[in-house]
């Protein structure tokens, strides 16, 4: 009976624990990127893109442009875009995803040293198919890394939050939208980190990506400029927990004014408030005069 008993502890304590059901989903995500960047390589750019987003994508160049319609006459040229994923999550009705890593640029599929590099923001959708398509892609600039680019991250989304009230999450997101926006006009900086969440990842022009909430305080503690944005496009998941936000901005600091555009995803945390886990601002290039 005693021998019984241990072996049972002994496979027990064994037996890997049980994944969330959602994991497939988000590996499913994941591996749709990997699929994307592999394609990349292979096929080129322009093909790779015509074939992984959706029908109404939206691409920013600058300004958010239907993304199908851009790839359709895109020239690259042969270069080569070369990307991997290292973080992922997903809404619990595994209808959108958001996935974000490095990139960088070659001049051509035999070049060795890279011209360009940057991280990419990505919005995936499910399809009417059950497939993965791009929705909302952006990226930005800045300089080579020096070191490796980290571990894969997945997060899964928070089972704790399904069968939620979806208008009412609905009613809530539009009360922290408008709070936000109320603070940014005060002061840009603290705005962001106040409605941060833990995981948050902040992109900005030439500047590596801030990973976590105390890294964007750092790259956005001196950022104290009047920001305004306004919502031209964006989804909410199904399920009431995932939603993403895009338009353009205005901000103005120390009387110089800046214009862009900017993408916000949001996500209901533990205690069912929304937070900001990914926010990019891209400013306009200058005006050729």
């Amino acid at each position: 009976m005693r021998l019984s008993w241990a072996i049972f502890l002994l496979l027990a304590v064994s037996l890997p624990a049980e994944e969330p059901a959602s994991m497939a989903a988000l590996r499913s995500v994941v591996e749709a990127e990997k699929a994307f960047a592999k394609t990349s390589v292979e096929r080129g750019i322009r093909e790779s893109f015509l074939q992984f987003f959706a029908d109404d994508s939206v691409v920013f160049t600058p300004a958010p442009t239907n993304g199908k319609k851009f790839y359709a006459n895109y020239d690259d040229k042969g270069r080569k875009l070369i990307w991997q994923p290292i973080f992922a999550t997903i809404s619990n009705a595994a209808d959108l995803g958001f996935t974000t890593g490095p990139w960088e640029m070659k001049k051509s599929a035999t070049g060795d040293t890279p011209i360009a590099f940057g991280d990419f923001v990505s919005i995936w959708k499910k399809q009417r198919d059950h497939s993965w398509k791009v929705i909302v892609d952006l990226g930005v600039d800045h300089p080579q890394p020096s070191g490796p680019t980290g571990e894969m991250q997945l997060v899964p989304p928070n089972e704790t939050l399904r069968g939620i009230d979806v208008d009412l999450a609905r009613h809530n997101l539009e009360k922290a939208e408008n709070t936000l926006a109320d603070s940014l006009a005060v002061d840009a900086g603290a705005a962001i980190t106040d409605f941060a969440d833990d995981t948050i990842r902040v992109y900005r022009e030439n500047s590596f990506p801030a990973v976590g909430k105390d890294a964007a305080k750092l790259m956005l503690g001196s950022d104290h400029g009047k920001v305004t944005r306004k919502t031209t496009g964006g989804g909410v998941s199904s399920s009431g927990d995932f939603a993403y936000r895009y338009g353009s901005y205005s901000a103005e600091r120390a009387n110089v004014k800046e214009h862009g555009y900017f993408l916000a995803i949001w996500k209901l945390d533990s205690n069912r408030e929304w937070k900001i886990i990914g926010d990019v601002q891209k400013k306009s290039p200058p005006e050729e005069k």
